[in-house]
């Protein structure tokens, strides 16, 4: 999605509001790599992955006509697939949790790898920071650690200059180092 300009993006919009057929492949064919990879990224799933993108494409098509060209499709997308897939994550650990119960109901999650725990618990938390950012902030941050853009590449995605684009990132490093340290000292407030 890298080389995909924001008036594209634009084009795609009025395309969709349009019910034009043509722009739904083109926007399809151009985001769905990234997309995938950053449904992978909160599921580790390529099929859940696949199947999530499914959905939030058909759910896109549905919502076409109410699709504002001037706010940011792709920002719309990457927001879709992470409650998609935030949801899939539910749904797989509560089903997990019926499963554990049902063959065993005197083994509940005290019984359960707590690193594993520890580590599904800290995703959703650094998906929950991630979102809590400001649009613009959180674009450039994932533009910088999940597309792997350059700084400069994110600046003349997002019509910024590199300097404003490495506070963004600077920002988001910040916000996300003060929320993982009270997480961390949760987790030894929990433990004692």
């Amino acid at each position: 999605m890298r080389s995909v300009s924001d008036e594209q993006f634009r084009a795609w919009s009025h395309g969709l509001q349009l019910s034009d057929g043509s722009s739904y492949s083109e926007l399809f064919d151009a985001t769905y790599d990234a997309l995938h990879r950053y449904a992978m990224f909160i599921t580790r799933d390529s099929d859940a992955s696949s199947d999530i993108l499914q959905d939030v494409f058909l759910k896109l098509w549905r919502v076409r006509t109410t699709i504002d060209p001037e706010r940011s499709l792709k920002a719309l997308m990457y927001q879709m697939v992470r409650n998609y897939a935030l949801n899939h994550e539910r749904q797989k650990k509560r089903h997990a949790a019926e499963a554990i119960e049902a063959d065993s109901p005197s083994v509940g999650f005290d019984n359960m790898d707590d690193e594993r725990l520890d580590a599904d618990r800290l995703q959703e938390n650094l998906n929950l920071w991630i979102a809590e950012m400001p649009d613009r902030r959180r674009e450039a941050f994932m533009l910088s650690r999940y597309e792997r853009l350059s700084h400069e590449e994110i600046a003349a995605l997002m019509d910024l200059a590199p300097k404003t684009v490495n506070n963004h990132i600077v920002l988001a490093l910040q916000h996300l180092r003060k929320k993982l340290d009270s997480f961390q000292s949760e987790r030894i407030i929990e433990t004692k």
